[in-house]
């Protein structure tokens, strides 16, 4: 039997960078590949970034079912399939020259997200962690969380050493050379707790998980995410134009936005290893706290004042927390059995909406004017998002269970 005391750093760590390697290929160089693509061949940035709306919209197709298929046993092949789709994908898009195919590939480069980001990552820390799942998912999100650091400016290289196409290629082989590579060696077969499989995944077949569906703490925890998930895919997109019309010259513009990524990996830092400070829940309440805070102060900051730095600390820390939210609080409020699915099923809206919010923000901006608009409307969720979690809270602690 294996010791519950002892973390298995090498399956932890060779999976954080297979994730870490995996966001920075597939979600943040999609920003850096789409400028060349234009001036090449000539199609418009909205009908590029329709194709990134897509893939977020097919891997919330596929969340359920990845989900499933790692509650079975089978993540290793998920997530190690994943990287290979992944690259195969990826090299086609060096090659394409036709629209339609370019959207196809993102239609399954949405396909490869649901498999080798965090949700099946975390699914499979889960199963195989156990009450150490809190210390290895903060551990993921730390180094995760340096992806854009790493991959922005490494993309922006390639692409000027080889275009854009070349830098596909490579990202293309770090895929399938490293990621899974690394998938395949470092995931453990089997589904259940090393040396403390779960009845059920012996037997090969994982309860019913549509209980939570009749759950009213699961919808208010999809509320919840939902709504952080909009504040968090539409603000960075629209963070720098909103300070500079507020303003803020565009060097002060972009410090603010550089304190964001910092902010969220203090945050994650801070709640992963403090757990003896604060209970999941407590930090949850903070999570939803912070939002409300920055957004209440974001209006009231006058241009060239050193608070916008507050603003984008608090809004950063927020967003770190709340990944660890979302991946550690469902087993405490819905237990461990089913973990994948579970997630998945809370993903899928979340993706959705997700993709839809940069454009909503842009059209919300285009139809008021300005950005005023866009702050009122992240102040309203990110306090509608503390309220629904508080809800959560309220309906866990009168003893709502399955």
């Amino acid at each position: 039997m294996s010791s519950p005391a002892r973390m298995p750093w090498r399956f932890v760590s060779a999976l954080s960078i297979a994730v870490t390697i995996s966001y920075g290929t597939i979600f943040y160089a999609f920003a850096l590949v789409i400028e060349p693509m234009e001036r090449e061949l000539g199609w418009s940035k909205s009908a590029l970034t329709a194709a990134f709306s897509l893939a977020l919209g097919t891997s919330a197709l596929f969340s359920v079912p990845v989900g499933r298929l790692i509650d079975l046993g089978h993540g290793r092949a998920v997530m190690t399939g994943g990287s290979v789709l992944a690259a195969i994908l990826l090299g086609l898009w060096s090659q394409t020259a036709s629209y339609p195919a370019f959207m196809l590939i993102w239609f399954g480069l949405g396909a490869a997200m649901s498999a080798v980001l965090y949700e099946p990552a975390f699914a499979v820390l889960a199963g195989h962690l156990g009450l150490m799942t809190r210390r290895g998912i903060t551990v993921m999100t730390l180094v995760a969380g340096f992806a854009s650091t790493i991959f922005i400016p490494l993309t922006h290289l390639l692409i000027e050493a080889y275009g854009w196409r070349g830098a596909l290629l490579v990202l293309a082989a770090l895929n399938l050379g490293l990621c899974a590579v690394l998938e395949a060696l470092s995931i453990p077969g089997g589904a259940g707790l090393v040396g403390h499989a779960h009845p059920a995944h012996a037997a090969g077949i994982p309860s019913n998980a549509r209980w939570v569906l009749s759950s009213a703490s699961f919808w208010f925890f999809v509320v919840t995410s939902v709504l952080q998930g909009m504040i968090s895919t539409g603000i960075p997109v629209h963070l720098i134009p909103m300070l500079v019309e507020k303003g803020f010259s565009l060097d002060a513009a972009v410090a603010a936005f550089a304190i964001v990524g910092p902010a969220q990996v203090a945050a994650r830092f801070l709640t992963g290893f403090g757990e003896r400070a604060l209970s999941l829940k407590g930090i949850g309440i903070l999570t939803m706290g912070l939002n409300v805070l920055a957004f209440a102060l974001l209006p009231f900051i006058p241009a060239g004042s050193w608070l916008i730095m507050a603003f984008a600390a608090f809004y950063g820390a927020s967003n770190g927390m709340m990944t660890i939210v979302r991946a550690l609080l469902p087993p405490e409020l819905f237990g461990r059995e089913n973990y994948g699915v579970i997630q998945g099923m809370i993903s899928m809206p979340v993706r959705i909406a997700m993709a839809a919010t940069p454009f909503a923000f842009g059209a919300l901006w285009s139809w008021w004017g300005d950005y005023r608009a866009v702050v009122a409307s992240c102040f309203a969720m990110a306090l509608c998002s503390f309220v629904t979690f508080m809800l959560n809270l309220l309906v866990a602690r009168n003893g709502e269970s399955r």
